[in-house]
C-alpha cells in the first residue's frame, strides 16, 4: 500500500511544483541572491517586487511530501499577508515565521484540483498585495 501513497504523494508534490513555478510572482532560487538578499544586485533605489521561491530540492527522492515556500523580501511581511488571504480561500498550509510556507499535497484526500486552487489562492494573495501597495 505504501507503493502506490508515494507514488500518488510524488504526482500530487510534483503537479504543484509544476503551477507554482508559472506563477508571475516566483524567482528561481539561483537567482534570489542577486534581487533579494543583501549584497546582490538590487539598486538600493529599487525595492524588489514580492516574490517567492521554492526552498525545498526538486528532486522527488530529496523531498517529502511539501513543498517549502520563500516570501521575498525576507522580513517583509509579504509572507503574512499572503499567506493570510490562502487561509481565507480555504488553503490548509504550515505557517513558518517569518517568511516561509509549507504546501503539503496529502496523497490519501487532495487532488490535483486542490493543488490548482492553492497556486490560484496564492496568486490571488500576491496580486492583491501588489495593487494596495
Amino acid at each position: 500500500m505504501m507503493g502506490p501513497l508515494r507514488e500518488r504523494s510524488v504526482l500530487l508534490t510534483g503537479y504543484l511544483e509544476s503551477l507554482l513555478v508559472k506563477s508571475a510572482f516566483y524567482v528561481a532560487a539561483n537567482l534570489v541572491a542577486g534581487k533579494y538578499l543583501p549584497g546582490g544586485d538590487e539598486t538600493r533605489a529599487q525595492k524588489p517586487m514580492p516574490a517567492f521561491t521554492i526552498i525545498t530540492p526538486h528532486a522527488p527522492e530529496s523531498r517529502g511530501a511539501q513543498l517549502s515556500l520563500l516570501f521575498l523580501p525576507i522580513e517583509s511581511g509579504v509572507m503574512q499577508e499572503v499567506f493570510d488571504h490562502m487561509l481565507s480561500k480555504g488553503v490548509v498550509a504550515d505557517e513558518r515565521k517569518p517568511d516561509v510556507v509549507r504546501l503539503a499535497p496529502a496523497p490519501l484526500y487532495n487532488t490535483k484540483l486542490d493543488c490548482e486552487r492553492a497556486a490560484l489562492a496564492l496568486e490571488e494573495g500576491f496580486q492583491l498585495l501588489v495593487k494596495h501597495n
